[in-house]
């Protein structure tokens, strides 16, 4: 009895002290992580060396621990941690010879670093081997890289007419980029991680990330993931990401905090509002994501678990803050102060979850009376706001909007035109 006792109190130390450890490693890795974000070398790599001490790095996180080092001139750090990087399993060798962060390798140490893209390209070749789809992968691969190749010959310009041209070819490729993605996962639906690799699906993923002035090509692709959810094909970070993007596009609150809040200064300051707050963690750790309280790490602020109560409490405190801003809208409206009116419905609009389908829908209505009365083109505009939403939800029907006369100052508009016609 006192063995199995024991046996059990030794087993539970080690989970307990293992769970620490590793809680302490990924707190380290985004720690590094932000100051590799913040391009500050200096400071990330004494994070990576101290979470190395804990636990030896994955494929990713050497490759970017082997850029940090690089970017701080340590030659010997840098190769070491492309060599484990490669080890582990890393298989993109055209990121790897564009890597601007590995310039002063290939300056500096050009025959090592030519014993390094050796090896990259003949491992990647043995990869593809393995993949049902490896030249689907390599279209999405390089579509990926020449947008990065865009995009860092700009941010090393200061030239604005240059920077014009940059920014017209940046534009050029992103569509073509939506164009091709739209006839990839029209089909193969979503590839499978066993199809185009791990690489592959990142590099997909990122594209229909950024496509946010097309939120209904989104949740398709969305909808095609959930296909593979509980397989070991998808890659459910892409998925959460993925998930919370729709979800804060269609202007609801997210479900694992993958969304955080920019300020006008590049820095982020929290998390968009989440669905039941005291449950992300349970849903990030479903699927293999860090808790909040690190993930926050990477982009320079703390955040702090809240319990049921708390929440419920947060949740009521934002509810009633919407509800206080619609009522004051309607008020205005009744004295026809409309700018007044406007202000509010443009605040309440801006709270994740807070406006109904039916607050939009009647947010509508109010504006499209507004614009009968005041000419200003922004009350049609806003009413048109609310009722595109609605379309994006695939909460509004052309009965809806033909049976309500209020809308009939809209009727002219190509707005409402093209509108009517995506109902059909």
């Amino acid at each position: 009895m006192h063995s199995i006792k024991l046996i059990f109190f030794c087993t539970l130390f080690y989970i307990s002290s293992h769970a620490q450890s590793n809680n302490k490693y990924q707190r380290l890795i985004a720690q590094a992580s932000l100051y590799h974000l913040q391009k500050n070398p200096e400071k990330a790599v004494y994070f990576y060396e101290d979470a190395f001490k804990i636990q030896q790095p994955d494929a990713l996180t050497a490759y970017k621990a082997a850029g940090v080092f690089s970017l701080n001139k340590d030659s010997e750090r840098a190769f070491q941690y492309l060599k484990v990087s490669l080890l582990s399993g890393w298989t993109e060798s055209d990121w790897l010879l564009f890597d601007p962060y590995f310039d002063y390798l290939r300056t500096n140490n050009p025959e090592k670093w030519k014993e390094i893209e050796t090896i990259a390209i003949a491992q990647e070749k043995q990869y593809e081997k393995t993949l049902k789809l490896p030249a689907l992968r390599k279209e999405i691969n390089l579509m990926c890289l020449n947008d990065q190749k865009l995009r860092y010959r700009k941010s090393q310009n200061n030239d604005d007419n240059f920077n014009n041209i940059i920014n017209q070819q940046i534009n050029e490729a992103d569509s073509f980029n939506l164009i091709q993605a739209k006839k990839i996962i029209k089909q193969y639906g979503w590839p499978k991680m066993s199809e185009i690799g791990k690489d592959g699906q990142n590099n997909l993923w990122l594209i229909v990330q950024h496509a946010d002035q097309d939120v209904l090509f989104q949740n398709e692709v969305l909808l095609e993931m959930e296909k593979l959810v509980n397989t070991k094909e998808l890659n459910m970070e892409n998925y959460a990401f993925l998930y919370d993007r729709v979800q804060c596009n269609l202007n609801y609150k997210q479900l694992y905090g993958t969304q955080v809040i920019w300020s006008g200064h590049g820095e982020a300051s929290g998390f968009r509002p989440m669905l039941k707050e005291n449950l992300v963690n349970k849903r990030r750790e479903k699927l293999g994501l860090d808790p909040l309280e690190i993930y926050s790490l990477i982009y320079g602020f703390s955040y702090e678990p809240i319990n049921l109560e708390e929440s419920r409490k947060k949740d009521s405190i934002y509810d009633s803050e919407v509800k206080e801003l619609m009522i004051k809208a309607k008020q205005a409206y009744n004295k026809k102060d409309f700018q007044k009116a406007y202000d509010n419905y443009n605040a309440a609009s801006t709270f994740l979850g807070g406006m109904s389908d039916g607050d939009n829908f009647e947010a509508a209505i109010l504006f499209s009376k507004i614009a009968k009365v005041d000419k200003d083109e922004k009350y049609k505009g806003i009413a048109l706001d609310f009722l595109d939403l609605l379309y994006l939800r695939g909460k509004l029907t052309k009965i809806q909007l033909k049976k309500q006369s209020d809308f009939n100052t809209l009727r002219q508009e190509q707005r409402w035109i093209d509108l009517l016609g995506k109902l059909n």
